[in-house]
Formats: C-alpha cells, structure tokens, sequence
C-alpha cells in the first residue's frame, strides 16, 4: 500500500485536474501545497482539515476529470492504482478521457471492472491498451473515434466483455483462450491473435510465384490471419502484396528492407501491380503499423503508403529523387519520416492530413513542393532549403507555423493560400540580411509582416546556390562559418551571380560556376574598388563548362591554370595563337600548348573528343581589382596580318565592351555555327562570356585592353543592357557620316554567318587597324561570307562608297543560302555575276543554289535606285535615313519634322528628330522640308 498523503494528494489530482490544465505534459508535483489543499476542500467530509483513508476510499469512480486535457501525454501516472485496494477504482465513467488527443497509451489497474460508453471516444492517438482479467463489461462506443488503436491486449482468458471493437486493432488475447475469443466474438474472430509473441512473428525467405503468393505458401493460408509482425527476404510480387494487404488482416509490422520488389501482371488492387525495384500505388496495407521497404526501390508511385492511418514511421531508401502526389495521404500516426538527401521534388498531397507529423527535415537539394503538399501537418517550424524553385498552392495551409525560414537566394513565387493566411501576420520569417530587401518588396513574401533577418548558419544548408542576381552590399553582414569551422560553399549556375561589395571580405569554400558552352554562364564578381587582393575569396573554386564533341571553344582565364588538373570528357588538345608566325607567314599561327600551364590572360582554344563538362579548377583564386591586359605589336608587310592577339575577358563574369575607350574590332569564335565574327564595340552589343578568348589586332598608339572593373556583369544583366540598348540606340538614329550595311548569311533558318560593310568617306579602302578587320576562315563553319578589298576577306569593311563593294562566300557542302540585309543605312542592291540577277535587298532575302568550295567573283553591292534620291535629300536637308527590320531610322533631323506617307498619299507616320519609325513592310515616300524619296520597308 502507498503512503497515505501520496494517495491523498492524487486523488485530489482526479478531481482537480481541470485546475491543473495549464501543467505542461503532465509533469505534476505531486507534493504542491495547492494540490493538498484542494483534496482537503472537495473530500474532507468530516471537516477536520485532513483527509483520512476512509475518506479517500470512498472515492471508487474515476470521473470526467480528465476529458480534454491535452497535457496528459502518457498514463505513467495509472501506476500508482497498483496496490490500492481491490474496492479502490474499479469502474470509469463515460468520457473520463474523452478527447484526450494526446493520450498514445495506458494500463488499466487490475482493480478495475467496468469501462462505460464513451470512456475513451475522440482519444485520436491512443494507440494501445491492456484490459486487465477482472474487467467483465466494456459498453459500447468506449473507444469511439481511436483511429489509431492498433492493438488491444486482453487478460482473461474468459471472454466475458462483449464491445463493438475498431477494426483498426488487433485483438491480443493468451493463446490458451484463442478458440474461446474466437467463438465469443464471431464478428471480430480474424481479429484474434495469440498474445505469445513467437505466434504472430514471422520471418520467411521466398521467389517470387507467377501465380500465387510465395509467401503465403510458405506461412500457410491457415495461419495468415495470425501474422502481425513480418520479416520477407527474397523477392516478391502483386500476388505477395495482395496477401499482405487482404489475407494478413492483423499485419501491423512488415520488414521487406532484404527484399526486392519484380513485376507482375497481376492486379492486386484497383489497377495496380508490381514493377521492379518500385513501390506502386496503394502498396502498404492499410492498417500497417511500421514498414520497412526494399532498401533498392528506386522510387514510389502516387498512392504508395495511402490512408495508412496507424502507420507511424518510415525509413525511405536514398535513391529516390521524387515523393509523388498523394504517398503518405491520410497517414494520421505518421510521427517520423527521413526525406533522403536524393529526392528533388514532393508532389501535391505528399503529405497530405498528416496530422501527427510535427516536423520534417527537407533535403537541401529539393527543388520543388506541390500543391497542399503538407496541408494540415501541424509544424511549428519549416526550414526551406537553398534550391528550392516552386512551392505549390495550399502547400502549408492549416499548419500551426510559428517560425518560417528561407534559405532560397532565388526569390520564387508563393500565392495568397502558399501558407494559411493567419500565418502571413503571426509567424515570424527569418532570410538572410543580404536577401532582406528582394523578400520584403517581393509581392507575395512580402505578405508576411514579421520578416526577421538572420545569418545563414543552419548547419543543413551548407551551400549557397543561385540562378539569379545576389549583391551582398558593402553593410550586409558576411555569411559566417558553419559550425565546423569552414566557409559556405556556392553554385553560380547558368544565369546567376554572386556579387560582393566593399573591402569586407566574403570567404567560400568550394564554389563552382556553370557555364553552359552556348553563351549562358554564372558570374562571380568582388566589387572591391580596386582593392587588389580581392573582396570575394574561394578556397576552390571549380569552373564546369559543357562542351561539345568536336568543336572548338577559346579560354582566357584570370589565374594560371595547371593542365594536368582540369577534368576532361575524353581526349583533349589544347591550342595557343602565335601572332608572330601569322605576321611573317600571312596566315596559320596555331601552335600546340607544350607546357603544363596555362598563363593567365593569354587566350587558348580547347578541344575535346566527347561531349562533357570541361572543369577548370583555381586554388584560392580572389575576385576585384582592374586586370588590364598588354598587346603586343608584329610587323607585317600586310596590315591585315598584323599585331594579332589572343587574349579574352580576364574576370570569372560577363564583361559589357561597350562604352570603354577601345574602340577597334575584335573577332569572336562562335562555337555553335563554327565561324567567327567580327564586332566593334560602339557599332555591336560586345558582351563577352566569362573566360571568353577573342581575337584583336594592336592598334596604332594603343598599347593595351583596359578591361574597366565597372563593366563587369551578370548574365541576366547583360541581356537587360541589351535591350535597353535598343531602345536608345534606335532614338538616336543613324549616324550620316558612318552608313552601315550589316548582311547575314543564311542556311535554312539558321544564321551561319554574317559581314558588315561601313560606308565613311572619311575613311579609305586600305586596311585601317582602329575600323577593319579580316575574316577569319573555318574549317568547321558551314558556310561564311565576307568582302574583299584589295584582295583581303573582310569581316568588318569600313570604306568610302567609290569603287567595287565585292563580296565572297565559301560553303562546306552544296545547297541552298540565302543573303539577306537586317540594316542598309543606304539601299543596296546584290549583283549576281553567275546568273545575271540585280537583287533589290531592300524587298527581302536573296536564296541561290551553290556548289561547294568558295567563291569570290558571284557577287557585288550597290547602289539601289532610290539611294540616288536618298543621297540627295542628304545633301539638301542634311536627313539620312535608312531601312531596319520593322521600320525607318533617321539620322541628322535636329530640329526637323520627317513625314511618311504610303505611295497612295496617305500619312503613315510623322517623327521630330531623330529616331526609329515602325512601319509594316510597303513602300513609303520619306518627306523633309519638300524633299522627298522613296524607300522600301520589309
């Protein structure tokens, strides 16, 4: 028998514990004063200020003084029923734990004799409970709405109670009273099990049957009912999944991480049959407690683990990348659950009513979460890992979060119901200070009112990886360590950037920058005022281009690069222009790398043997500073083979040519046509790819490429500029004194080359290092087109009008081409020598059949009829114009009014300076102070 005041002071405990609600998780001092005071006070019947025994014995009911007491986690505290006297507590009334949803588990005292209606209804998680032998009536609906009730464990071996029992449970009876129950109970008797836990653990080895289950066959169909806990080794298919879920109605524990699944045509359940190495939909049994898959399944399907409602834990296998919609719909125990480090993607309704899933870990490299993915999980807390892209709609509606953290640099879309709307205004949601301002004005995440800034320390998340602009600004805090003493690591993939301001450094660990081959690529730039030594470390950084079996790419890179180091596909050479062979020899210069290194700056082309990703890797590389480049001078008895170098951009970003005070001609290798192209910066959007080698010929007076650290840029930021480029550029007009005529070669619908021609009289047709450039020919292009002047091909010819424009062109195979002008500052025509066609560019695309080889004497240029009134309204009003795709640009109308009409005399379009005109394609008549001219728009 217990001491008398601990008897005393829970009893007063049972009445009182309405009072006592507040007491978190049952943790009750049993010796509290107040405690005492209100046993005194409900059951001192005779007033003397104590509580004798006899007092405390006459209490023999257990009332509602439990009902909705959420605080009660576990019944530890029934243990002191035991050795009370048997008149002690031998009945509980209806609804005593009523609603008590966190009640997982209890021991009746063996006192007890009575459970009335509704004692336990609505207790949600209670999962099991023993009957003790005395217990001789249980009335109905005493476990109404346990849903999880997996197993109920009875005494007596005389089935004296009889009860509606929830299908949910297995029914544990001593094994001597098997029959006895079974008979008693005919409407629950597959229910019955014997308590003896050798009878209802099994562990079988089997191969799969094509007709039948091999694990039935080998348990026996007799004893199938009697299975609850299973371990399977071996391999299994439809017909074992169909007896795990039908003939094994008391399966509660189902170990197949020693088996592997193989397919079947067998349909075990509504259109559903086994696959190899899968999980398919609606695979585990319903009422299934803990489940252990095959440690090789290589992915679920939709349904795999629906409306398990006892299931209360799983262990997936690493391998899977996805969990698909509707996995673990309904599992109301699912308490615990691993998300392998795999898995990319979780699918609408995943995790759908999961009710007991208080927490769960999401993979750092999970990129999307569907729609009401985790609706109704009770969370508090989610972290959103660094690469995630998409959260569906609904996706945590209904989830009780307090704390929201967002480790994504890339800002993605949410919707109003992303998260319930209550949450928008209560929770708390931290990002990292350098990402304050993007979330705080972002339309959606900005919904959330408490948005806190915090470091990115949460050891999960390892890595910082982006495909947008991040700018960590001069004052943002730097992202610290991680708990194991190393920086963060980074992922700049193809169209973002990672950018540090000021001389408060940022240290990474390993970095790596993608770089798709095709002109996409990540930037890295430390934006450090010049500071030499840089304001963005890395202790390894790892440069990964896909590259292309068999075409060429040029490099320049910023730090001298070890060639043995670098990764490669399959067999590589590496190529580096010799300027001076070139000089003396008037062509060729390509010359083998012999050493181990390749310098900084210097340019070099790369080939490989097999389609991969090349990888450049630098060791403690620092990124800031100006890294200005020399050029060296070769004389040559030709200009055009003069004072060629190789270098390239030297910054791991973008680098925007324009605006910077070199002005002459480079030549870009483009490695998806095989040809290279000529631009000139002030004339061309000159953006070159981060390590991009380029071609350009010392001018006179100039002694090297200045590359300015301001124009350093994004991806993202370079296609901006482009476009507002356009803009401006097209605003400004045309230049009178500079006509440009850009012609573009055509195979099909893909562009294989281009030329410009640039008519300035001030300018002559002998080779001018500052404006011309030589054609650069390819071996692998196939087809290329050029001019010659003077018996030199020309990509950029910069010339006055007189005398022959001749252009030439090689192809690779024979077919068809087509030439075509995107812009004539002037109207051309092209002059077929071969078959004796003037082609009017002006109207459209001139398409001819052609042999292979090359061809230098099929075509010229020239004047078009109309360029004679155009040249003339020049010369009378000072206005030029000249035709562009979509419209008119006019160039020399400061302070003028430029009319347009359509040839039947109606206005089209009036313009005040200079600028662009859109016009659909038709002749029009340009009109300027009574001057006129016609002109042809396509």
């Amino acid at each position: 028998m217990k001491p008398k005041h601990l008897i005393i002071t829970l009893l007063a405990l049972l009445t009182s514990i309405t009072a006592l609600a507040d007491v978190p998780d049952g943790n009750i001092n049993f010796e509290d004063p107040e405690v005492k005071a209100i046993c005194i006070n409900n059951w001192d019947t005779n007033n003397d200020g104590e509580l004798s025994y006899a007092e405390a014995a006459a209490v023999t009911e257990i009332k509602q003084i439990f009902r909705g007491n959420n605080n009660i986690v576990s019944f530890d505290e029934f243990q002191y029923f035991t050795g009370v006297t048997s008149t002690l507590y031998n009945s509980i009334s209806g609804y005593a734990f009523g609603d008590c949803t966190h009640l997982t588990n209890i021991t009746l005292p063996s006192s007890m004799r009575f459970i009335a209606g509704n004692t336990f209804s609505g207790c949600s998680n209670l999962t099991t409970i023993n009957i003790p032998e005395g217990v001789s009536t249980i009335k109905d609906y005493a476990f109404d709405g346990c849903g999880a009730l997996s197993s109920i464990h009875f005494a007596s071996t005389t089935p004296k109670v009889t009860y509606k029992w929830p299908r949910t449970a297995v029914l544990f009876v001593p094994d001597e009273a098997v029959s006895a129950y079974k008979d008693a109970w005919t409407d629950y008797a597959y229910q019955v099990v014997p308590e003896t836990s050798a009878s209802y653990v099994y562990q079988v080895n089997v191969t799969a049957n094509e007709s039948s289950s091999a694990v039935i066959n080998e348990i026996g169909e007799d004893e199938a009912l009697n299975v609850v806990k299973l371990k399977v080794s071996g391999t299994i298919n439809s017909y074992d999944v169909m007896a795990f879920r039908n003939k094994m109605k008391n399966l509660r524990e189902l170990d197949l991480s020693d088996a592997k699944v193989v397919a079947s045509d067998y349909i075990y359940y509504n259109s559903c049959k086994t696959k190899d190495n899968i999980i398919t939909g609606y695979f585990a049994p319903f009422y299934i407690v803990k489940m252990k898959p095959p440690k090789d399944i290589i992915s679920l399907e939709s349904g795999a683990f629906y409306d398990c409602r006892l299931l209360r834990s799983m262990e997936l296998p690493e391998g899977i990348t996805s969990i698909p919609s509707q996995a673990f719909y309904g599992c109301l125990q699912l308490g615990s659950i691993n998300i392998p480090p795999t898995v990319t993607s979780i699918e609408g309704s995943a995790f759908n009513a999961c009710t007991n899933l208080t927490s769960i870990y999401l993979p750092e490299n999970l990129l999307s979460i569907g729609d009401r993915s985790f609706q109704s999980c009770p969370f508090e807390e989610i972290h959103l890992p660094p690469y995630l892209t998409s959260i569906g709609d609904a996706a945590f509606s209904q989830c009780p979060l307090k704390n929201v953290y967002a480790y994504m640099p890339d800002i993605i879309s949410i919707g109003s119901y992303t998260f319930s709307s209550s949450i928008y205004t209560t929770a708390n949601f931290y990002i990292p200070e350098f990402l304050y301002n993007n979330y705080y004005y972002d339309t959606n995440w900005s919904q959330f009112i408490n948005i806190n800034k915090t470091t990115l320390s949460h050891d999960d998340y390892l890595k910082l990886p982006t495909n947008s602009d991040i700018t960590m600004a001069e004052d943002d805090q730097r992202i610290p360590e991680t708990s194991a003493g190393t920086p963060i690591d980074g992922e700049i993939n193809t169209q973002g950037s990672f950018t540090v301001e000021g001389d408060e450094p940022q240290d990474f660990d390993e970095v790596e920058q993608i770089l798709d081959g095709e002109g996409q690529g990540g930037s890295l730039i430390g934006e450090d005022d010049g500071v030499t030594e840089g304001n963005l470390r890395v202790n390894n950084l790892r440069v990964k281009i896909n590259v292309k079996a068999g075409r060429w790419y040029f490099f320049c890179f910023p730090f001298d690069v070890t060639i043995a180091n670098c990764e490669y596909p399959g067999q590589y050479a590496w190529r580096y222009y010799d300027g001076a062979y070139r000089a003396s020899n008037g062509s060729g210069g390509w010359k083998p790398v012999t050493g181990e290194t390749l310098t900084a700056l210097e340019g070099y082309a790369f080939q490989t043997s097999h389609t991969g990703n090349l990888i450049i890797s630098f060791n403690h590389p620092t990124f800031g500073g100006n890294r200005p480049k020399p050029l060296n001078s070769y004389t040559s008895g030709n200009a055009a083979n003069a004072s060629w170098n190789l270098v390239g951009n030297p910054y791991s970003s973008f680098y925007d040519f324009l605006g910077d005070t070199f002005l002459s001609p480079i030549t870009v290798y483009n490695s998806s046509t095989g040809s290279y192209q000529a631009y000139r910066p002030g004339d061309d959007e000159c953006h070159l790819q981060p390590y991009e080698a380029f071609f350009v010929q010392k001018p006179v007076g100039v002694d090297l490429v200045n590359f300015t650290p301001g124009n350093r840029e994004s991806y993202r930021k370079g296609q901006e500029k482009k476009s507002a480029r356009l803009v401006r550029r097209r605003a400004r007009g045309i230049d009178p004194d500079r006509c440009l005529i850009n012609l573009q070669l055509m195979s099909g619908e893909q562009e294989t080359d281009r030329t410009r021609v640039v008519l300035n009289e001030q300018k002559s047709r002998d080779y001018e290092l500052d404006c011309d450039a030589s054609k650069f020919l390819s071996a692998d292009a196939q087809a290329q087109l050029y001019t010659i002047e003077n018996g030199t091909q020309m990509a950029i010819n910069e010339r006055p009008l007189a005398g022959d424009i001749r252009l030439g062109y090689t192809a690779k195979k024979a077919g068809t081409l087509s030439i075509s002008a995107p812009r004539m500052d002037l109207p051309m025509m092209l002059v077929d020598a071969k078959l004796g066609i003037t082609f009017d560019l002006s109207v459209g695309t001139y398409d001819f059949e052609t042999q292979a080889g090359t061809f230098n004497d099929r075509f010229m240029l020239c004047l078009s009829g109309e360029a004679t009134a155009i040249k003339t309204m020049k010369e009378k009003t000072g206005v030029c114009f000249g035709t562009q795709d979509g419209g008119i640009a006019i160039g020399g109308a400061e302070g003028k009014t430029v009319s347009i009409y359509t040839t039947g005399g109606a206005m089209a379009a009036q313009h005040s300076g200079n600028g662009f005109i859109a016009l659909k394609s038709g002749i029009y008549v340009v009109s300027v102070d009574g001057v006129t001219a016609k002109v042809r728009v396509r």
